[in-house]
């Protein structure tokens, strides 16, 4: 006695779609893995990293010449 599973086309599709996200995402946690997720190559070596609390913060000057109402005037 044998039996055949028909399979509807957009049924197979959805399937065929599904399987290859899967394989995509199973591609991309072990690429992550192996790289450290952070895309360094794990056969080479860096310089280590530098915290961020230690680095001076950023400040912003701006310097204005003249008034803005001498500005506004002229025109």
């Amino acid at each position: 006695m044998e039996f055949y599973l028909e399979i509807d086309p957009v049924t197979l599709n959805l399937i065929i779609l599904v399987a290859s996200y899967v394989i995509l995402l199973l591609v991309f946690l072990i690429s992550c893995v192996l790289y450290d997720c952070r895309g360094k190559d794990p056969s080479k070596e860096y310089a280590p990293e530098v915290p961020a609390d230690t680095q001076p913060p950023i400040r912003l000057v701006v310097m204005q010449q003249g008034s803005p109402s001498t500005r506004w005037a002229k025109g």
